[in-house]
């Protein structure tokens, strides 16, 4: 996890990014896959199908639904003890190349604190720009997945 001096910014949390927060692990926990698959940001959905080709190549009967489902199981383990939603950072710390972090605070006796990325996406609706926050679930800086 990047240490504070590490982050380019840090800004107080807008309702938006504590939205998609604590959206992403709801969406985590749920059964619909389709569903976890629509809030990762296209960046990483990119490298999940990409992965996915790559083990395909090499073993035709893996499918892409199981691939997901495998990669979904993974990112939960990890997130597992923020089921039951524990607090949320007032801050967001943004890295030089825009990814944001949003902390959230796990529960018992000796909490964890759990990084969410977010990144943000630039797309046209009506031939006007628009920005919709996403997950990413890579850690960049080693490109794995499950921070």
């Amino acid at each position: 996890m990047l240490k504070n001096e590490e982050f380019a910014l840090t800004k107080e949390l807008t309702n938006e990014q504590q939205e998609a927060a604590r959206n992403f692990i709801q969406v985590l926990f749920q059964e619909d896959l389709s569903e976890f698959w629509n809030i990762l940001c296209d960046i990483d959905k990119s490298r999940i199908y990409g992965l996915y080709e790559a083990n395909h190549y090499y073993d035709a009967d893996v499918e892409l639904h199981g691939f997901v489902q495998e990669i979904r199981d993974n990112v939960r383990a990890v997130y597992a003890p923020l089921q039951g939603q524990g607090g949320i950072s007032t801050k967001v710390r943004y890295t030089s190349e825009g990814k944001m972090y949003v902390y959230i605070l796990g529960s018992g006796e000796n909490p964890k604190v759990y990084p969410v990325g977010l990144m943000p996406e630039t797309y046209i609706e009506q031939e006007r720009f628009s920005q919709r926050l996403q997950i990413s679930i890579y850690n960049d800086e080693f490109r794995n997945v499950a921070l």
